[in-house]
């Protein structure tokens, strides 16, 4: 009998209780009671032929900080024997998920450590009951064409509107892993897609927004099957609808609304799975990680800040990063950034921090050869990585999300040169362990 790998699945509902956490994201108040649907983390155990490991952990949450993941990277490596390069955290970045991390403006998600406590358990018990559940399977790769949003940047003069700009960068790449198993599960499928989860809106109840649908659409059509989500790099890209009245592309903003974007992706890998070639993974798998450091520019003088922590509107979470900077000053001129590179048979896949834009994401795959998925919001996510260009035209992406992260300062354009370099070493280094 020819090798084969062995894979294991477990999931678990992380859905907060009434009082335990606030949402996170949009910077305004909100507050969330009951679920419109559950929040869960769904893990994948992977062994191959020679009895390497590796593990991935798909979470409903904004996004994590780099000590809660090393936190968990290191009961996992005395509890399990994992090392850090073969765990990674992939986010769907749902906006109507608690908040997890210490480096986000208090204004857009305010934490509250004793729900991390059961998170954090909860993750760590997942992946031992992921290899737990280990047993031979085969694994294939299909790649989807598809677009549910649309990029979120037009440009109107020296201004960047937030607003659908149809002739803006859309990263349509689907990668669709599928993992068939004799145990049940018997089915499990990984789905990445470059579209932010904000469909549902700044809305007052957990969702895990348009990924939550799709998971369900395919789970419903598929017998036996459960689908995991990585968000792609598209954070420069939201889901958008025609109005019913003009006919103009705006913004989706409705749990309706992110029904239906889940549905329509949900569909298209679905059509992929049936018709499109598939290619059948040997059971090899390699994994590397590379760090390094990303440039800030020149942050605001100390009196600009206090400037706006005492004269801003306390409505805005732009007061609000200025008032924490004064009480927690940073000083920082660079990011610490760490990428994960892995190799399943032919297949590379790149598990990227924070929120990068689909530049890069596009031109990271240009840097490879053969096939290539790049998952962003993994393990933990400093802000917007944008690409040179972004920087350079400015808007939220490339200059004012900064303060959503409680940066001190935006990136340098010379950012972008920095992480294809990070990326760069971590292709070395994979290529170097296969």
């Amino acid at each position: 009998m020819p090798a084969q790998w062995r894979c294991g699945y477990a999931e678990t509902d992380i859905t907060p209780t009434p009082g335990e956490a606030l949402p996170s994201g949009f910077g305004r108040e909100r507050y969330a009671q009951s679920a419109l649907s559950p929040l869960i983390a769904q893990a994948i155990a992977l062994e191959d032929a020679r009895g390497q490991r590796a593990v991935i952990v798909a979470s409903d949450v904004l996004g994590y900080s780099r000590v809660l993941v090393d936190a968990m990277r290191t009961r996992i490596q005395d509890r399990y024997g994992l090392g850090p390069e073969a765990v990674t955290f992939p986010c769907s970045h749902t906006h109507c998920g608690p908040a997890v991390s210490f480096g986000l403006n208090f204004a857009v998600g305010g934490l509250n450590v004793w729900y991390l406590v059961r998170l954090e358990d909860a993750l760590v018990e997942l992946v031992g009951k992921s290899l737990e559940n280990l047993g031979p399977a085969t694994i294939s790769l299909t790649e989807a064409d598809c677009q549910i949003g649309m990029n979120r940047r037009l440009l109107d003069g020296d201004r960047v509107l937030h607003q659908p700009n149809p002739d803006g960068v859309y990263d349509r790449h689907t990668p669709i892993l599928r993992i068939k198993r004799r145990r049940t599960p018997s089915d499990v499928i990984l789905v990445s897609h470059a579209c932010h989860p904000t469909s549902t809106g700044a809305y007052d109840r957990w969702s895990p927004d348009w990924p939550g649908a799709m998971r369900r659409r395919i789970a419903t059509r598929l017998k036996g099957s459960r689908v995991l989500f990585g968000k792609g790099c598209g954070a420069d890209a939201n889901v958008v609808h025609r109005d019913p009245e003009t006919g103009a592309y705006v913004f989706s903003r409705s749990p309706a609304r992110a029904r239906a974007a889940g549905i329509k992706l949900a569909d298209r890998v679905l059509r992929a799975l049936e018709r499109e070639p598939t290619l059948e993974l040997d059971p090899q798998l390699s994994m590397s990680m590379a760090s390094g450091g990303l440039t800030l520019k020149r942050g605001p003088s100390k009196q600009q800040i206090r400037e706006l922590a005492l004269e801003g509107d306390n409505q805005s979470h732009l007061t609000w990063w200025a008032r924490q900077s004064l009480s927690y000053p940073d000083s920082r001129k660079t990011v610490d950034y760490e990428v994960q590179a892995w190799r399943l048979g032919r297949l590379k896949m790149f598990w990227l921090e924070g929120e990068v834009c689909a530049d890069l994401g596009i031109s990271l795959r240009r840097m490879t050869e053969g096939p290539t998925a790049t998952i962003a919001y993994s393990n933990t996510c400093p802000g917007y990585i944008s690409s040179a260009r972004l920087i350079r035209e400015g808007g939220y992406e490339g200059d004012t999300s900064h303060k959503a992260y409680f940066l001190p300062a935006p990136f340098a354009e010379k950012s972008e040169g920095e992480f294809v370099r990070i990326c760069a070493k971590a292709l070395k280094a994979l290529e170097q362990s296969a």
